[in-house]
């Protein structure tokens, strides 16, 4: 059997103007690979409890289907995988 990676769950939040935040939920690859973006959730007032709920859903579903390191490269560290996540996807403020 081969070696599997290991996850390191590292959140990371971004206030944005207009009563709004960025969640991006990063991912330290273990031993020493580098940081991943697994995805970024949007939070907006007034808040409804069942948005958290559907981002959880949505990373684990996200996770168990393809390795992260399989969808994105390794950035070295996490403000690198945070800007490259953004400049694909357009999560920024």
């Amino acid at each position: 059997m081969s070696k599997q990676l290991l996850y390191k769950p590292v959140d990371v939040y971004r206030r944005l103007d207009g009563n709004e935040a960025v969640i991006y939920r990063c991912l330290e690859l273990l031993p020493g690979g580098g940081f991943i973006v697994q995805s970024a959730d949007r939070v907006r007032l007034p808040f409804d409890a069942g948005t958290l709920t559907r981002h959880e859903r949505q990373f684990w579903e996200l996770f168990c289907e393809v390795a992260p390191e399989e969808r994105t490269p390794p950035s070295p560290s996490i403000e690198e995988a945070i800007a490259l996540f953004d400049s694909e996807f357009g999560n920024g403020g």
